[in-house]
């Protein structure tokens, strides 16, 4: 008789743990929805049910971060984004989602901070290295940014954008073949590219 009652009290816990994650996965479910339908604000109180310090609490904070910057709110984003490093200081993820609002500051010296600290805990991570060229792009650092992009069309040598940035390096450096021979490669791999054939067409 008690290895049935133990039996049943077992089953009532797993039905409701079951229960809570299904009722946790609905609201994910309507937050991703409400985001795909440019419901920002809509999609970040849709979370407001899970834990601050559940489970899933860094994944609530930088989504929160990401709303509040599709928003336009990017004091408020840096400083979710800003929680999520102290919560977890080996998250790449947070180190490069800060850049996103503070290149729309042009707070560039911080960018470039953040990217390069996302650098040294993922070497040739595509999305550290694209925003730190970004950042020393604002800041008008030519010969980093060349660098920079050298090391990522070598990590990414089929990614246009990449060569974009390379070209844009070049062309500001007065290095002109180096440019022209960079916007061709951005043309073989994304034909019609309209600022490669712009800088092309001029040479």
């Amino acid at each position: 008789m008690k290895s049935i009652s133990l039996l049943a009290v077992l089953l009532a816990a797993l039905t409701l743990n079951t229960q809570a994650a299904l009722a946790e996965n609905i609201v994910w479910q309507n937050s991703y929805s409400l985001e795909t339908a440019a419901k920002y604000a809509e999609a970040m109180a849709a979370m407001d049910s899970v834990p601050a310090n559940g489970s899933d609490a860094e994944l609530k904070t930088l989504r929160r971060a990401w709303l509040l910057y599709l928003q336009g709110r990017y004091d408020e984003s840096i400083r979710e984004y800003g929680f999520a490093i102290q919560r977890n200081n080996k998250s790449v993820d947070a180190r490069v989602g800060i850049t996103l609002p503070q290149l729309a500051l042009k707070r560039w010296n911080d960018a470039a901070q953040n990217a390069r600290t996302a650098l040294q805990m993922a070497p040739n991570n595509y999305t550290a290295l694209l925003r730190l060229a970004l950042a020393l792009e604002g800041e008008k650092n030519w010969d980093e940014m060349a660098k920079v992009t050298t090391a990522l069309v070598a990590a990414y040598p089929t990614d246009a954008t990449a060569y974009v940035y390379l070209a844009r390096a070049k062309a500001w450096q007065g290095k002109v073949d180096e440019a022209v021979a960079a916007y061709a490669a951005v043309l073989a791999r994304y034909p019609g590219h309209l600022e490669a054939k712009a800088y092309l067409e001029k040479k």
